[in-house]
């Protein structure tokens, strides 16, 4: 069944794209250099800097985040894709991934997509609310589109910073999710892991198999690990929507991992755990999150105290490996947990999900041993 997401974000922005034709004559809106802003200057302690990158013949601007001491070999790379109306900067400020390469030591990356003004793709080179384009077919394989460029972006700034190639990641928010999905089932020789925060199935929501995910990485096809995060009482991208993500890429790396469908990779949890549910909430003693571009943080109507409650779902491999961690954060709308209230899509109530995707992160490079940092949220 069609989801309500796919068909009102589809509707919408093809109504804006032919409001555009019919008004305007066709033309390739170029990228903007993002500013790279300090928002928060006195927290990050190294460079952020903007550019632009073309492949393809398209063009976006990215910031570039490195913490102190240059380029550094060796280093691993995150991938961060921003969601619709939100900017590299805004998206750098929700997630504080700068803070934690700070102390973890590696680089952010945060593309951005282009802001066509009153059009959309395909009548421009961008979405006119910022959105990456995950929901057109035409965006959802390898070597071409925006799955093409962000590939080739990646791959030059981990060549520029000398990064480890087995340690690059991607993640994302609502559109920048699902296109972290779509990444991962084009590029899983690239990103090593993916975190989509509030995502769907490959395939606009529709690959609730697994199949077309493995179809579409070819000869390239392996157990990509993946971080999914969703509020239950999200009501853009609902908790069935991420359920469907989550099956569905249990079934790619059941397929990815020995070449059939034959329950290598358990759909049961293997765990489910659930935290910070013994807290007593204080009512209205929260943020409400009344401000443009967000929806309302339920969590700080009801009071709760620093985190919502959370549940974590894990998923094994035959060996007992642990390839899929499911987050489901109770009480949440559609937001980024643990992130200042004041931008889009956003929620300060924990837990802190971009430090536990970086910790997911680094427990499952490529190749090479895992790695534990300190002070990870508990699972």
């Amino acid at each position: 069944m069609p989801s309500l997401r796919r068909l009102a974000v589809a509707v919408a922005l093809v109504g804006v794209a032919l409001t555009s034709a019919a008004h305007a004559a066709p033309g390739i809106a170029g990228a903007e250099l993002p500013s790279c802003a300090r928002l928060d200057p006195a927290s990050w302690t190294g460079t952020f800097t903007p550019g632009t990158f073309t492949a393809d013949g398209l063009t976006r601007g990215y910031c570039l985040y490195l913490p102190p001491g240059g380029v550094q070999p060796a280093r691993p790379l995150v991938v961060y894709l921003h969601g619709c109306n939100e900017s590299a900067e805004q998206t750098a400020q929700a997630s504080h991934f700068n803070d934690i390469a700070d102390q973890q030591g590696f680089a952010v990356l945060y593309p951005q997509q282009n802001l066509t003004a009153s059009s959309s793709a395909p009548f421009a080179d961008g979405n006119g609310v910022g959105c990456w384009n995950w929901f057109l077919p035409e965006d959802q394989h390898r070597g071409a589109g925006e799955p093409g460029i962000i590939a080739a972006l990646t791959k030059s700034v981990a060549a520029a910073q000398q990064v480890d190639s087995a340690r690059i990641y991607v993640t994302g928010v609502s559109a920048g999710a699902d296109m972290a999905v779509i990444l991962a089932a084009t590029y899983p020789d690239v990103y090593a892991a993916a975190a989509p925060i509030a995502g769907c199935a490959f395939a606009t929501c529709g690959d609730e198999s697994g199949a077309l995910a493995y179809r579409e990485m070819g000869p390239r096809a392996r157990v990509v690990p993946m971080l999914v995060e969703n509020g239950s009482a999200d009501t853009l991208n609902n908790l069935a929507m991420a359920g469907g993500l989550v099956h569905g890429w249990l079934g790619a790396d059941d397929l990815a991992d020995d070449g059939a469908a034959n329950g290598s990779i358990g759909r049961t949890p293997a765990t489910t755990t659930t935290h910070d549910s013994d807290q007593t909430p204080q009512p209205g003693s929260g943020d409400a999150c009344v401000h443009n571009n967000t929806l309302t943080c339920p969590g700080g109507v009801a009071g709760f105290q620093g985190s919502y409650p959370y549940t974590v779902q894990t998923y094994d491999d035959e060996n007992g490996v642990d390839v899929l961690q499911f987050w489901v954060i109770h009480g949440m709308e559609h937001a980024h947990p643990d992130a200042p209230g004041d931008g889009p899509y956003t929620d300060p109530l924990g837990p802190d999900i971009s430090l536990a995707s970086y910790c997911f992160f680094a427990a499952h490079p490529m190749s090479g041993a895992p790695v534990t940092p300190e002070g990870c949220p508990a699972t």
